[in-house]
C-alpha cells in the first residue's frame, strides 16, 4: 500500500506539473499573437509573402475558443487577399461574406464593422463603386457611434481616395485630412504617410501642383531616411506626373525612365509596368509615338482589369496612339476598353480625356455626326469637372478663411488666458485682505441679523446673485476661483487629487451670426443643463466668460476627470437639438489638468488645462485633451 501511495503522489504532481505548463504554454501564446496583431496594425509589414508568414503564425497560436483573438485574425485573413489578382476579389468577397454570418460577431461590434469594412473595399476592388461608397458612408457613422477613431481614420482614408479619383477632389480631402490627422493621433506613422501621399495626390488632381510636389517631397525624404527606396521611387514618379501635368515635360520623362530604370534593376515587373503606362503618357505629348508604342507593350502583360487606374489609362493611351498611326479601329477597341474602365470608377477627368480622342478619330473618318455627338459628350463632362474644381476652389478659400478666423480665436485663447493669470495673481496677493473683508463682512451681517431678519434674508438673495451667472444660473466666475482657491489649499495639505476642465463651444461666433444671439444664449443654456446631467453633484461647474466654462474637480485624479470630459464632450457631441432650428449642432472642446508636486500655485493648475484646451482647438476642435 505505501508503494502505491506513492505512485499516486507521483502521478499527482506529474498532473499538476502538466496543467501549470498548458497554462503557460497558453499565456505565451496569447503574447506572441497580440504582438503579431500589432504588428500587422501598424501597417510595417510591406510584402504578401511576410503577411502570409504572420498569418501562418497566427493559425497556430490562437484557439477558436479565444473568440476576440479568433475574429481578429479572420479579419486580418479577410484584408490578405490580393486585388491585383482578378480570382482574388472574388474570393475575398465570400470570404468576408462568411465570417459576417457568425454568430460572435454580435457580441463584437468592432471586429464585425472592420469585417465589414473589409467587404466594402473589395466590393470597390470589384467594380461596384457606388455601393462601396454606400458602404464606406455607413460604416463611417458606426465607427463615429463606436468611437472606433482607427476604423473611422481607415474608412475616410478609403473613401477620400475614391472620392478624390472620381473628381471629387474637396470631398476627397476632407476624408484624408482628417484620416491624416487620426493616424497621428494614433501614432501610426506607416498609415499616416499613406494619407499623406492621397493627400499630395489630390492636390495634383486639383491643379495645385505646389502644394502637392510639396507634399510628395516630405514623404520621399521620409522614405529614404527609413532607408525605404521603394517608396521613395514610388513617390518619384508621383513627382513626375504633376511635373508633366503642370507642362514640365522633359523633367516628367527624365523623373519617370530613372523609376524605371531602378524597378527593372529590382525585378519588379508589376511596378515597372505602371511606370512604363505613365512615361507612354509622356512621350505622347512630346510626339515620341513609337516609342510610347513600345512601353505600352512592355506593360500590358502586367496591367489587369482589376488595377482600374492603370488599364483605364493604358488603353487610353493605347488609342491615342493608333489614332497617330491612323489605326482608327483599333483606336476606337482601345477607347471602348478604357471607357469601360473609366466608367466602372466614375474617372470624369479620365472620361473627358476619352470623349476628346474619340472625337478626333470620328473627324479623321470624316463621321461629322459621331465626332460632333464625341466633342458634345466632351464639353459636357469638362464643364462638369470645371464645375467640380471651382467648387473645390471655392472650398479652398473658404477654408483658407476660417484657418485665419480660427487664428484669431486662437489669439483670442491666448489674450483671455493672459487675462485670467493676471486675475487669478491680484487673487493671491490680495488673499489677505480678502480674508479680511469677509470676516468683517459676516460680522457686521450677524450683529445686523439681530436687528433685521429680513434684510439679513434680502443680502443672503443679493450674495448668491453676485456669484451667480444670470444666463445660465450656474456660479460666476467670482465664486468658482474662490471655491478653487479652497481647494487648491485643501488638497495640498491633505495630499488629496484636484483637477480642472476648462471647456468652450466651438465656432460659437459662428452661432451667433447664424442664427441670432438668442439661439446662443439657449445653447449656452442647454450646455449648462447637459453639465448639470452630466456632472456629479460635488463637482462644480461655472460660466467663466462668453462661451467659456470651468469644472472644478476635488478628489478627482486625472484620468477620472479625462473620462469626465470626454463624457460632456460626447454628450453635447450626441444631444437632442430639435428645440432649435434644424440644421443647428453644437461641439465643445475641453482641456482637462491635475494638480501635481510641481505647481505651487492654482494658476499654474489653471495653465494647463487652458493649453490643453488650445491643443484640443488646434487638432481640430470637438475633442478633450490633457494638459502637462
Amino acid at each position: 500500500m505505501p508503494k502505491l501511495s506513492l505512485l499516486i503522489q507521483i502521478l499527482l504532481f506529474v498532473s499538476a506539473l502538466s496543467v501549470c505548463s498548458l497554462s503557460f504554454a497558453t499565456q505565451t501564446n496569447t503574447q506572441k499573437a497580440d504582438e503579431i496583431f500589432a504588428i500587422i496594425d501598424s501597417g510595417t509589414i510591406d510584402n504578401s509573402e511576410s503577411y502570409h508568414l504572420h498569418l501562418a503564425q497566427l493559425e497556430s497560436l490562437v484557439l477558436k475558443s479565444d473568440t476576440p483573438r479568433f475574429l481578429r485574425l479572420k479579419r486580418a485573413q479577410c484584408w490578405s487577399f490580393n486585388p491585383y489578382e482578378k480570382e482574388q476579389i472574388p474570393a475575398a468577397l465570400a470570404f468576408a461574406k462568411q465570417v459576417l454570418n457568425y454568430p460572435e460577431l454580435s457580441q463584437f461590434p468592432h471586429h464585425k464593422l472592420d469585417l465589414e469594412l473589409c467587404h466594402t473595399w473589395f466590393t470597390e476592388k470589384h467594380g461596384n463603386v457606388e455601393v462601396a461608397q454606400r458602404g464606406y458612408n455607413k460604416i463611417i457613422e458606426e465607427a463615429y457611434a463606436l468611437e472606433n477613431l482607427r476604423l473611422v481614420a481607415d474608412a475616410r482614408n478609403m473613401r477620400g481616395y475614391l472620392r478624390s479619383y472620381q473628381g471629387n477632389f474637396t470631398q476627397g480631402l476632407e476624408d484624408l485630412l482628417i484620416a491624416h490627422a487620426l493616424y497621428q493621433n494614433l501614432n501610426l506613422p506607416v498609415w499616416a504617410n499613406s494619407s499623406l501621399y492621397e493627400i499630395a495626390t489630390s492636390y495634383r488632381r486639383l491643379g495645385e501642383y505646389a502644394n502637392a510636389i510639396r507634399y510628395f517631397k516630405r514623404l520621399q525624404d521620409k522614405h529614404i531616411s527609413n532607408n525605404n527606396f521603394d517608396g521613395a521611387n514610388a513617390i518619384s514618379v508621383s513627382i513626375a506626373i504633376a511635373e508633366e501635368e503642370q507642362g514640365n515635360l522633359d523633367v516628367a520623362k527624365w523623373l519617370f525612365e530613372e523609376s524605371h530604370t531602378y524597378w527593372k534593376e529590382n525585378k519588379k515587373e508589376l511596378e515597372q509596368a505602371t511606370v512604363a503606362v505613365n512615361i507612354a503618357g509622356t512621350l505622347i505629348k512630346l510626339g515620341e509615338i513609337a516609342q510610347a508604342h513600345q512601353y505600352l507593350n512592355e506593360a500590358e502583360p502586367f496591367i489587369l482589369p482589376t488595377d482600374t487606374a492603370f488599364y483605364s489609362f493604358l488603353h487610353l493611351f493605347r488609342a491615342q496612339v493608333y489614332l497617330a498611326e491612323n489605326r482608327l479601329p483599333q483606336a476606337h477597341k482601345s477607347i471602348a476598353y478604357a471607357r469601360t474602365a473609366f466608367s466602372r470608377v466614375k474617372n470624369i477627368r479620365g472620361l473627358a480625356q476619352l470623349q476628346l480622342v474619340e472625337s478626333q478619330a470620328f473627324l479623321k473618318q470624316e463621321d461629322w455626326k459621331q465626332a460632333y455627338y464625341a466633342l458634345s459628350e466632351y464639353m459636357r463632362l469638362h464643364m462638369e469637372l470645371d464645375s467640380k474644381q471651382l467648387s473645390s476652389y471655392t472650398t479652398e478659400m473658404r477654408t483658407r478663411f476660417n484657418a485665419d478666423q480660427i487664428e484669431q480665436e486662437n489669439r483670442h485663447l491666448i489674450e483671455n488666458q493672459q487675462l485670467k493669470e493676471l486675475e487669478l495673481s491680484m487673487l493671491e496677493q490680495n488673499k489677505l485682505q480678502q480674508g479680511i473683508i469677509i470676516f468683517l463682512g459676516g460680522f457686521i451681517i450677524l450683529i445686523a441679523s439681530v436687528f433685521a431678519r429680513k434684510q439679513i434674508q434680502k443680502n443672503k438673495l443679493l450674495s448668491a446673485l453676485a456669484l451667480t451667472d444670470d444666463l445660465t444660473q450656474l456660479p460666476n466666475r467670482r465664486y468658482i476661483y474662490t471655491k478653487a482657491q479652497t481647494c487648491f489649499e485643501q488638497a495640498q495639505k491633505t495630499d488629496s487629487p484636484l483637477s480642472v476642465i476648462t471647456f468652450d463651444v466651438d465656432y460659437f461666433k459662428l452661432i451667433n451670426d447664424k442664427y441670432g444671439h438668442e439661439v446662443g444664449d439657449d445653447a449656452l443654456k442647454f450646455l449648462a443643463d447637459t453639465c448639470r446631467e452630466v456632472l456629479a453633484t460635488q463637482n462644480k461647474t461655472a460660466r467663466i466668460g462668453g462661451e467659456e466654462f470651468l469644472i472644478l474637480l476635488p478628489n478627482t485624479d486625472l484620468a477620472k476627470a479625462y473620462k469626465i470630459a470626454q463624457a460632456l464632450v460626447h454628450s453635447v457631441r450626441y444631444s437632442d437639438f430639435s428645440p432649435f432650428p434644424a440644421d443647428f449642432s453644437m461641439t465643445i472642446s475641453a482641456g482637462v489638468a491635475s494638480l501635481s508636486a510641481t505647481d505651487s500655485k492654482l494658476s499654474q493648475l489653471f495653465k494647463k488645462a487652458d493649453d490643453a484646451l488650445y491643443v484640443a482647438k488646434n487638432e481640430g476642435r470637438n475633442q478633450a485633451r490633457i494638459g502637462q
